[in-house]
């Protein structure tokens, strides 16, 4: 992969800049002449596997810079293998031990995004405005692997990261007077973000339902019409009040409980893009309470004296006892705690960092607790002073680095 030095975008103290921090990505063993007069590029001689594999272990604000590098580089760094290669790669190593959330403030009234490490500090990265004497903001549906789904005078994809937005082409299932519900989603199989809207329309003076329901793929830039939907109870459930709170991503499904209901659990799958039911297990299905969560890349359901989690074997799922430790009590009896001290009774959302054996508790108006499983030990980021809405690990991403500059969002100094 040779670069002629000729060919760059970049000042001469920028072009310096960029061979400094290509530099310092090399192995120790690896030396760089950044002051070398060569008409090429000082790293040209590496293997292309080399130069690519060091691009892809680099955030993404650098990655937006060497896109100025010159014309290969913007070329290469915006390709599809690219953006998956560098999510699959930097992510690994990056996105183990925090997670994002948004903040709701009032005074002033707007959105911030915020980024929690374990047990450490709160950063906040960004914040969206308002833009009128009357707090306007957009509402959030959620997020999946660092791309934000939004609406605001039209549906959003926003990367928060590059401060880059993309707006989707209109819904072809949305009619007046009729509200229309969005999730985001990844599928694995493609490689491609989606987003599955659908609404449910009464009919026969409200004895039945008329769904609807269709799939956009960035990839492609188009919505699928799905005929014939299926499923109306996992619908139904999707439309409660804050339901965007429940969703637990594990790879490309997501799962949610029924309103009310802790013994089924409702899927979307965004590979094949079907709805599907899981039943939760004999022994779970007498519990009062339950909670779903993840570990890692498996589903897992957390009882007051019990965490089973669900495993694939060849086409079946089955579910396996995780853990039935003492402390699971302890972090059980913390959830309840937090329901009933909240005005609504929404559970805390629970993420469990493996890399530190500790779960994070996050309570729908804002307080943020760790629970260290080794010691025991319950720790107080912050107490609840605003509210809080839940997004899962932290995912630094390129997608929509080709995207429209986000005008409506506005980065902290």
């Amino acid at each position: 992969m040779l670069i002629n030095r000729n060919t760059h975008f970049l000042s001469g103290d920028a072009y310096m800049e960029t061979l400094a921090l290509l530099t310092e990505t090399l192995p120790n063993n690896k030396i760089m002449n950044t002051s070398s007069t060569s008409s090429h590029f000082p790293f040209s001689d590496l293997p292309y596997d080399i130069i690519t594999h060091i691009l892809a272990t680099l955030p993404v604000k650098t990655l937006a810079k060497f896109r100025a590098v010159c014309t290969s580089w913007r070329t290469y760094i915006d390709s599809p293998s690219f953006i998956s290669k560098h999510r699959n790669l930097y992510n690994k190593e990056h996105s183990k031990n925090s997670h994002l959330l948004i903040e709701e403030t009032y005074s002033p009234r707007r959105f911030c995004l915020q980024r929690v490490t374990n047990g450490q500090k709160l950063t906040t990265l960004v914040f969206l405005p308002s833009f009128s004497a009357h707090p306007i903001i957009p509402w959030i549906y959620g997020a999946c692997n660092g791309l934000f789904l939004m609406r605001m005078n039209g549906i959003y994809l926003w990367n928060p990261f590059l401060r880059k937005s993309l707006i989707l082409l209109p819904c072809p299932i949305v009619t007046p007077f009729q509200f229309t519900h969005y999730v985001i989603g990844f599928s694995t199989s493609y490689d491609d973000y989606k987003v599955l809207a659908y609404r449910l329309r009464t009919i026969n003076n409200g004895n039945e339902y008329e769904p609807a329901m269709a799939v956009y793929s960035l990839r492609n830039h188009i919505w699928t019409i799905k005929i014939n939907p299926v499923n109306v109870d996992a619908w139904t459930s999707l439309r409660a009040p804050f339901s965007r709170n429940k969703y637990v991503y594990c790879g490309w499904i997501v799962y949610w409980f029924p309103e009310g209901d802790t013994k089924i659990i409702h899927s979307f799958n965004f590979n094949n893009e079907e709805f599907n039911n899981v039943a939760v297990l004999e022994p779970l299905k007498e519990c009062m309470s339950l909670v779903l969560f993840s570990i890692g890349e498996l589903l897992a359901v957390m009882s007051s004296s019990s965490i089973w989690v669900m495993e694939k074997h060849d086409r079946e799922y089955t579910w396996r006892e995780w853990s039935s430790e003492s402390w699971i009590k302890n972090v059980f009896d913390i959830l309840e705690e937090q329901i009933l001290e909240e005005e609504i009774p929404i559970s805390p959302k629970v993420f469990f960092i493996e890399q530190s054996n500790t779960f994070l508790i996050i309570g729908f108006w804002g307080g943020i607790q760790f629970y260290e499983v080794t010691s025991q030990k319950l720790e107080t980021l912050r107490n609840k002073d605003a509210r809080f809405y839940f997004w899962g690990a932290y995912v630094d991403t390129l997608a929509l680095i080709t995207g429209t500059e986000g005008m409506m969002f506005t980065r902290f100094p």
